[in-house]
């Protein structure tokens, strides 16, 4: 007797032949996929009927920052400047466990719902050293495969200096790596959690902190992941202090390689695209945050036919969504429209990003991202009975190009199902829903003017909303 037999699927089973098995069965047992295939006639505990449905790999949200999960809705149609000043500082300087936890209740419930069964979170907010362990400790009892990348500030926060009483978030570097290798002890291959470090950027961590950081993964072999090229300034930045493009100062670090996790990767020379493929690197694309704080594109479609393992992620709140469904097909649009070449990316690839890519890029595909006899039972099944899929044609560009986050009704984790028929069973839904209006409401009336401004700001009469209440030089409060 078994624990589980999902049957009558659709299995996409992104395994190396990336075979399609039309009316399959996969047997689940001690949370391990046992067998794939049709006709398997083994008793279960339990067994999922998904008839008409697509049967998949849960997907990788390779790269989220949690802390900013109670906080959409204030400020938008900003570039990466304002929004952070305008926005995103006054509130996050006043993150303390509370709200982080709430935050990742919150997150977890809607990845779950949208078919993410591993979240890569890069958590540097240590207004409160407590911040993290809190978040990591609801992300694993909602039952989601959890990468924490232990974050690094000791000088800015998105080029912001320590002086400001916004910067609660930076902490001395002797507190950091000492911190760090606390957290990973507690927390590294507990359960389905792993452990990277994540310098913030190249302007917010020192360089003494930065070598420390290398040096660290590399004793403990573990991921070093952080931001890359994600906004022009950073490029003008690093050229200024050390005479090199970001990505060519990590590099000479010692960041690129096989260990090394860069996020959003913009703004690339082709001779910094090189060496990401050289080193085997990996990347995280963030289509929508790019968007949404007007960074640009990622070089993403010249990425993959370098042979660059890349991965997705929804990044902050700037992408105003966890539902990888959207991110995926926004990779895919961005890609083809700035390269007027409608082959320059396709399903299928993008399928990979979101599966056994994602996984690669956190170091976990011997474990995750297809499914295939030996692995995690990380599984998802996706109804196609709806009127904007239906259950015939090419299933791959269907379930890429329209289908969405709540086309999900079965989540399985670790061989756990976490969801079923719609119905989050790890989580209670109401009360992470009551928790998270209260813990917004206290972030925002400890945030002070600069939100209450923000949120009350009139409808504009021209350009975005948040201008109308910027105040110039000279002019009298």
């Amino acid at each position: 007797m078994i624990d589980l037999l999902i049957r009558d699927g659709v299995i996409i089973t992104m395994n190396p032949k990336r075979t399609i098995i039309e009316g399959g069965q996969v047997a689940v047992d001690k949370g391990e996929i046992i067998a794939v295939g049709y006709d398997l006639e083994l008793p279960a505990r339990k067994v999922i009927s998904a008839s008409g449905c697509v049967v998949c790999p849960g997907f990788v949200n390779g790269h989220t920052h949690i802390y900013q999960a109670l906080i959409e809705g204030i400020g938008y149609d900003m570039h990466f400047d304002p929004w952070n000043w305008r926005f995103l500082f006054p509130i996050v300087s006043q993150v303390q466990p509370r709200h982080a936890e709430a935050g990742a209740a919150l997150a977890a419930l809607e990845m779950i719902r949208s078919g993410t069964t591993t979240v890569s979170d890069h958590w540097y907010l240590h207004t409160n050293l407590d911040n993290i362990y809190r978040v990591t400790e609801v992300l694993d009892q909602a039952g989601l495969r959890v990468q924490m990348v232990y974050g690094l500030l000791d000088q800015t926060f998105a080029g912001e200096r320590v002086e400001s009483e916004y910067m609660t978030m930076i902490q001395r570097e002797e507190v950091l790596v000492q911190e760090a290798r606390r957290f990973h002890a507690e927390w590294h291959g507990k359960r389905r959690v792993t452990v990277a470090l994540g310098p913030g950027s190249t302007e917010d961590i020192s360089e003494s902190l930065m070598r420390k950081t290398v040096e660290l993964a590399r004793e403990l072999d573990i991921n070093v992941s952080t931001h890359v090229a994600g906004w022009i300034e950073i490029n003008s930045y690093c050229l200024r202090h050390f005479g090199e493009r970001d990505l060519e100062h990590l590099h000479r670090i010692g960041l690129t390689g096989r260990r090394g996790v860069m996020f959003h990767a913009v703004w690339l020379s082709d001779r910094e695209i090189e060496i990401i493929a050289q080193t085997g690197t990996k990347v995280i694309h963030c289509p929508v945050a790019n968007a949404y704080l007007g960074y640009g594109v990622a070089p993403v479609a010249h990425m993959l036919s370098r042979g660059i393992t890349v991965g997705l992620g929804t990044d902050g709140a700037a992408s105003y969504t966890y539902d990888m469904f959207e991110v995926a097909r926004t990779a895919a649009m961005m890609q083809k429209a700035i390269k007027l070449d409608s082959e320059a990316i396709t399903a299928e690839e993008i399928l990979e990003m979101l599966t056994i890519g994602g996984a690669r890029a956190l170091g976990l595909e011997d474990q995750i991202g297809s499914i295939e006899v030996g692995k995690r039972a990380d599984i998802i099944v996706v109804d196609f009975n709806r009127p904007h899929l239906l259950p015939t044609g090419r299933w791959v560009p269907k379930l890429v190009y329209s289908a969405r986050g709540s086309d999900v009704i079965h989540s399985i984790i670790d061989g756990q199902v976490v969801m079923e028929d719609g119905r989050v069973l790890t989580l209670d839904e109401q009360r992470v829903m009551a928790d998270a209006l209260v813990a917004r409401e206290d972030l925002v009336a400890r945030a002070g003017s600069e939100t209450h401004l923000l949120l009350t700001a009139p409808w504009p009469r021209t350009g975005p909303y948040w201008r109308s209440i910027v105040k110039r030089e000279g002019e009298d409060d």
